[in-house]
């Protein structure tokens, strides 16, 4: 079952996930267990233990790195930090146990629940993460277990790995799009988390709207994008989207082959998808799927690839759209869907999550055409659903990084 993220809500060098595992780790029994451990190990061949470690979870890895500094070396290297991304996640399930929901009350409370699904799958358990770092913010992710999260009245920023209890504040974005001095106020914007593999560097995209001062003249500015870098902690002006879109904050994490996705309309009327790649900063426009109408809809990852879901509101068809090779092509058609009210986002093993009109979560699989009710129900719409995702990946930097222990 996946770790509950009360555990590790951020607040200072004395917080309580640090008491919490130092007092685990000088209880008697576990503190003999990895002195013992460490003996059996010490004649293995070091390409052995790394393999062995790499299979582990992040909880048992940092306790591991109290053993002794060889052990803290290992566990703390980039090398070792990708390679347990590979093992873990692609030999152990259990790490899809957990899905965050966020719900949506009002401009001053937007709240995330943790919910625990067990095998069947179904909510066993679930909490409001009153804790977390950033209450009441927005939450974007995972890439490589790290969130992006913000406020929502945009104060502040920050990347979270709730895992191994870090958060980043990210600087506040200076730079200034180039347009006239009367487009001044911010009426919106979508953001996305993603990673350039070029570079190796993790980057938040963020798109903004701007209105005209004067709010009655309906004018608003081409969308603005601006990039934020993990490597020089620093937010930079990409240039402006070809029009004024009004654009959609994702559902659910939508990052396929290294570009983020959002979904919007211009003018109330022609719809489009905006596409951003993180290696080279660049953007380009999606034509929608000629979907039925009304419908509701969202943006959504099966089998690796971008996808359209659309539920119309009469027939209650589910039509999901498949993105390959620059065209769109209806995979799957199905329904009636009577007791589902919108498309949320996916999850695991290509399961689509949709609400009801009741409020209840819902998995639903496209392969068998089978639901599932999660047994978690809010009347409030839901904003959108995450899985929950453990690594080592540090966003501290260097200078802010704990002291190692003493060699045994």
């Amino acid at each position: 079952m996946a770790l509950s993220l009360q555990r590790y809500t951020w607040s200072d060098k004395n917080s309580h996930f640090t008491q919490y595992l130092q007092q685990r780790i000088m209880k008697g029994k576990e503190r003999s267990m990895l002195i013992a451990l460490e003996k059996i190990v010490c004649y293995l061949p070091e390409n052995l233990i790394i393999e062995i470690l790499s299979r582990l979870s992040v909880k048992d890895l940092l306790q591991f790195k109290s053993v002794c500094k060889s052990w803290y070396d290992i566990i703390s290297s980039p090398i070792f930090v990708s390679k347990h991304l590979n093992n873990y996640y692609n030999n152990n399930d259990d790490w899809r146990g957990c899905l965050l929901a966020q719900f949506y009350f009002s401009h001053a409370e937007i709240q995330l629940y943790e919910l625990l699904v067990d095998e069947t799958p179904r909510v066993s358990d679930y909490e409001v993460l009153y804790n977390m770092p950033m209450y009441c913010s927005y939450v974007c992710g995972p890439c490589d277990g790290l969130y992006y999260v913000y406020e929502s009245d945009f104060s502040r920023r920050a990347l979270w790995n709730p895992a191994i209890n870090e958060l980043k504040t990210l600087p506040e974005i200076i730079c200034k799009p180039d347009f006239p001095a009367e487009y001044t106020y911010s009426c919106y914007e979508v953001y996305g988390l993603g990673f350039d593999h070029v570079t190796g560097d993790y980057k938040v995209v963020v798109l903004k709207g701007y209105w005209h001062v004067n709010r009655d003249s309906n004018l608003k500015h081409p969308v603005s994008v601006l990039l934020y870098s993990s490597r020089t902690n620093s937010w930079r002006y990409c240039g402006d989207l070809a029009k004024a879109y009004n654009l959609e904050i994702n559902k659910c994490y939508i990052y396929v082959n290294g570009c983020c996705y959002w979904l919007g309309s211009f003018e109330h009327s022609s719809e489009v998808i905006i596409s951003f790649d993180m290696a080279n900063d660049s953007f380009k426009e999606i034509d929608v799927p000629d979907y039925a109408q009304p419908s509701s809809k969202c943006l959504a990852v099966y089998d690796d690839s971008l996808v359209f879901l659309s539920l119309h509101e009469t027939s209650k068809n589910l039509d999901i759209w498949t993105w390959s090779e620059g065209c769109w092509t209806k995979k799957f058609s199905v329904g009636p869907l009577l007791s589902v009210w919108s498309p949320v986002g996916h999850w695991k093993g290509n399961k689509l999550v949709l609400q009801s009109g009741g409020g209840e979560l819902i998995l639903y699989d496209p392969d068998t055409q089978e639901t599932e009710n999660l047994g978690f129900k809010n009347l409030m719409r839901c904003q959108g659903v995450y899985a929950y995702m453990e690594s080592l990946v540090s966003i501290k930097d260097k200078k802010e990084a704990v002291q190692q222990p003493e060699e045994n």
